[in-house]
């Protein structure tokens, strides 16, 4: 299962791609949800932007990955636009692959595949 905090409009694009090679995914609204959820129900990895209602993408990042039982889920960060200033806080937080719109399809499963592998280790 594959969380999905974005945007409507990006979530719209995400699952149309997830729905296309057949991989299950949950929207998530907002960044309390997203921690709630993960500490229960342990996703095989999340995707998210920074800008979450509640708690942003950066916050939700650094609780998950400082939590024993939640810091082995892959985190996919996607980001509207490049800025390498963002991206540097992001893999600081503990954001395991970044991807930026607009991107390719194929690029973007192959990095979920590499995740989903990594979480399973």
């Amino acid at each position: 299962m594959i969380y999905l905090a974005l945007s409507e409009s990006l979530a719209d694009k995400i699952k149309n791609i997830l729905e296309g090679y057949k991989i299950k995914y949950r929207i998530i609204e907002d960044g309390e949800t997203l921690l709630k959820l993960s500490k229960k129900e342990k996703p095989d990895l999340i995707i998210l932007e920074k800008d979450l209602p509640l708690l942003d993408g950066y916050a939700v990042t650094l609780v998950l990955k400082s939590n024993e039982k939640t810091k082995r889920i892959p985190i996919l960060s996607i980001f509207k636009c490049s800025y390498k200033e963002e991206e540097i806080k992001a893999k600081e937080c503990g954001v395991d692959e970044i991807i930026v719109c607009p991107f390719d399809n194929k690029e973007l499963k192959q990095k979920i595949e590499k995740l989903i592998k990594l979480g399973g280790d």
